[in-house]
């Protein structure tokens, strides 16, 4: 695993997803619902599981590839640059417009934190797995080249965009998924540019996780409002096209040897 690490980190993108994959498939949820559980919570409990064993599986990979520093879990470096952390606020008030005319009444609150506690798994797992490992490898690769940092970035969040494709299996239409890969690679792509930015990784889990809760509380059983959040579409991917961009201006301004002495602390 050591060489697929150093030698061939497209190699060991494609075992990650593999086993991404083989964990969304746990017939977890059957069982869940056998124990007489209502749909969300079977549903939520089944993510919130399977998402905190894939966090736990990218904080062991950390953790033994001592990526701590370059995948900002280290107290080496400060939290610099706080203010990036609240550029993607707006995709969070996108989410708090289906509240806005909802009836919050009749939304139980065991539900809601069931709701928060998911998203944190995912939070968690998708920022360990993709920033905190894949980055940082693919980082290590290209990071000779003039282009480096944004290959380092791009790639990793590719890789998070094509993550979204295991959505395939809920049945649903395809070109909402095929949308959504686009535009979580987008965010993926701003996430890496900011963590190299700002070291800290535990701010990116936070925002991720609250973009998610905002824009899933239409899920919670008994919610009733009047504005309804439509499938993914090409406005989805213009809604998040400035994070692109933004993660571009924050690359070129990346001091390239600061992110080269995390690497020399980290390999």
């Amino acid at each position: 695993m050591l060489d697929i690490k150093t030698r061939s980190p497209f190699l060991f993108t494609a075992i990650l997803l593999a086993i991404i994959g083989m964990v969304s498939l746990i017939p977890l949820k059957g069982i869940l619902l056998s124990l007489s559980l209502s749909s969300f919570q079977a549903e939520y409990i089944n993510l919130s599981i399977k998402m905190s064993m894939l966090a736990l599986i990218g904080y062991m990979l950390i953790k033994k590839w001592n990526l701590n520093v370059i995948g900002g879990l280290s107290a080496i470096y400060k939290w610099e640059f706080k203010s990036l952390n609240l550029i993607p606020i707006y995709l969070m008030l996108l989410g708090i417009v289906s509240i806005i005319s909802a009836d919050l009444t009749k939304i139980e609150l065991p539900n809601i934190v069931l709701l928060l506690l998911s998203m944190l798994a995912v939070g968690f797992a998708e920022e360990f797995l993709f920033r905190g490992v894949l980055q940082a490898l693919f980082i290590k690769k290209y990071i000779s080249l003039k282009s480096g940092l944004f290959l380092g970035t791009f790639i990793p969040a590719f890789a998070f965009g094509l993550f979204h494709l295991f959505n395939l299996f809920s049945d649903g239409p395809i070109t909402p998924v095929i949308i959504q890969v686009v535009f979580a690679t987008f965010i993926g792509f701003f996430f890496g540019a900011i963590l190299l930015k700002t070291n800290k990784m535990i701010p990116l889990v936070i925002t991720h996780a609250l973009i998610n809760f905002f824009f899933s509380i239409q899920f919670l059983p008994n919610f009733n409002s009047k504005v309804t959040q439509e499938p993914a579409s090409l406005s989805s991917i213009l809604i998040c096209l400035p994070l692109f961009i933004i993660a571009l201006f924050i690359l070129k301004k990346t001091d390239k040897t600061k992110v080269q002495e995390k690497l020399n602390k980290s390999f």
